[in-house]
């Protein structure tokens, strides 16, 4: 699937003419009688039902410009304004929202159609093509959720059909609960790993990780929410969540990219290596980057930009657009606050290091080199003059004393190096939707959140991530320590955010809102984004607006 998007791209034609209109039959569109025929045709909907993470409202952009924004350790150049304030307007995530739909309707389509092909499939690949499309629909649903609270809700039973009448809200239980069940079946019948030739496809590790954090994710959204945290319920998803952890971990198919020597160049090889489309050579030494063993989901791109349309990733366009937006040589539409770079510990680090080595692969500084390949002609100092727009200092937003050593932060992860090479703006990077950090991360969380960790296996999965980036351990699993190792190991990958929205659900995790948004995180507004008002126009009322917007 690398080097192959193929997308099935569905036309329906509505009009409010005359009823013989209505009747006209549009050759340009496949009647679904027609297709699912053929195991050919059932994957090129399996395909279609991939792309919609690829897409600008997702991963191919929007989902960076959104969640790092909205993070309080990263600002965007026009701070005063926009997101960065929390100002947001109703039809801001129209993009996101589509896309997610989108997904929504082409997995619930096959679903609804995949029995078909029974009788032409065997049985064991008729169970690996409804696991993938289980597992991707999960990812859909998941992300309405706890984006959206309760937008509209259905399943392969329930395809909207009629465009001209309004649909209503689901709940989060409908949400909460199918999600849960196509995991599982996603779970018990994808395979382990994939032929090389489809490398990309969701695996049955990728599935428990996403049912382990969905679940994570749920007991504060719903279970802390609604105040029912403390019911044989709530500890039965707890436990869910922790044994789905756990069949990633025990599987022993993943690892931490983890350096070869404690040296800068090894350090920045094994950690940068989780975010380029290269292969880093360190001496003798090469640390493989795109679907390495700490990936364990990852949504595939590549430079194919034959369409010459580099706008619309996922569809005409191979190639994501972040480094377009975000890197050193593109417009550089971010920018860290210096926070997170004080944030990254200076005690307790390798020989050899001031601070945190993992402070280092998130941070551009001036002197760092932009591309190690003397042939890409990029290969120069980092200039935060040249390849940042100074926004912290421009904009007066550090008042601090200036202990960081470099005018400004330029954002290293994911633009180590940038591709430059055919059409820049068709980048071939993959984004990592869930490493293996993170899922001994969340890991860790969970063991907290069940018994405190009575086994100290949480502590530990917590100081295995902190030993790879050859900082000492901590002697205790606490909030404090999750929230603080959650905000360096994971720092500018877009999960910030929605960890900060989470715990805003459990007091006990340290989690200063009034201080981190200025005052302008108002609860429980900014728990959900509005329902984009395109959609609850188009649904004539039906649809109601999430609280506070």
């Amino acid at each position: 699937m690398k080097k192959i998007i193929i997308a099935l791209i569905c036309i329906l034609a509505f009009s409010a003419c005359t009823d013989d209109f209505l009747n006209t039959q549009n050759r340009n569109s496949l009647d679904v009688g027609s297709f699912f025929k053929t195991e050919k045709d059932l994957q090129l909907a399996v395909n279609a039902a991939y792309c919609p993470l690829e897409f600008n409202g997702m991963y191919g952009v929007t989902y960076f410009l959104i969640f790092n924004t909205l993070d309080p350790y990263i600002w965007f150049e026009n701070p005063k304004s926009g997101y960065d304030q929390l100002i947001i307007n109703p039809n801001d995530f129209s993009s996101t929202y589509q896309a997610l739909y989108i997904g929504l309707y082409r997995t619930s389509s096959v679903l609804a159609n995949i029995d078909r092909l029974k009788d032409v499939l065997t049985a064991e690949k008729y169970a690996s093509y409804k696991a993938q499309i289980t597992a991707l629909r999960a990812m859909y649903y998941f992300d309405l959720v706890t984006w959206f609270n309760a937008p509209i809700y259905y399943d392969e039973t329930s395809l909207p059909a009629n465009p001209l009448i309004g649909y209503k809200n689901g709940t989060p239980e409908q949400f909460w609960n199918k999600l849960e069940e196509d995991l599982n079946y996603a779970a018990a019948n994808l395979p382990t790993v994939w032929p090389s030739s489809e490398t990309g496809r969701i695996t049955k590790g990728a599935a428990n990780a996403l049912l382990g954090k969905a679940l994570l994710f749920k007991y504060y959204h719903y279970y802390k929410r609604f105040g029912k945290e403390n019911t044989a319920e709530s500890a039965a998803n707890l436990a869910k969540a922790k044994a789905a952890f756990e069949n990633v971990i025990n599987s022993k198919n993943y690892k931490l990219s983890t350096p070869l020597n404690q040296d800068k160049a090894n350090f920045m090889g094994a950690l940068l290596a989780n975010f380029t489309y290269l292969d880093i050579p360190v001496g003798s030494t090469t640390y493989k980057a795109e679907n390495n063993s700490e990936s364990v989901w990852e949504v595939q791109y590549n430079d194919d930009d034959r369409a010459n349309i580099p706008w619309l990733p996922g569809w005409l366009s191979g190639g994501q657009l972040l480094n377009a937006y975000f890197s050193p040589l593109g417009y550089r539409n971010h920018e860290i606050d210096p926070s997170l770079w004080n944030e990254f510990e200076t005690t307790g680090t390798p020989a050899g290091f001031s601070r945190d080595p993992r402070a280092y692969a998130t941070c551009y500084l001036d002197g760092d080199t932009i591309d190690w390949r003397p042939s890409s002609g990029q290969n120069v100092p980092f200039n935060s003059a040249v390849h940042t727009k100074q926004i912290v200092l421009s904009n007066g937003l550090y008042s601090g004393a200036v202990t960081y050593p470099s005018k400004s932060l330029g954002l290293k992860k994911y633009y180590y190096p940038q591709w430059t090479s055919k059409d820049p703006l068709c980048s071939p990077t993959n984004v990592r939707v869930i490493r293996y950090a993170d899922v001994l991360l969340m890991y860790a969380e969970i063991k907290y959140l069940i018994d405190a960790d009575l086994d100290g296996a949480g502590l530990q999965a917590l100081n295995d991530v902190r030993a790879r980036a050859g900082m000492s351990p901590v002697s205790a699993l606490t909030p404090a320590s999750i929230v603080h190792e959650r905000a360096v190991e994971l720092a500018t990958e877009g999960h910030h955010y929605n960890d900060i929205v989470r715990w805003t659900f459990d007091s006990r995790f340290p989690n200063d809102v009034n201080t981190m948004f200025k005052g302008n995180f108002k609860l429980p507004k900014n728990q959900y984004f509005p329902i984009p008002q395109s959609e609850i126009d188009a649904n004539k009322g039906a649809l109601i607006q999430n609280p506070g917007w």
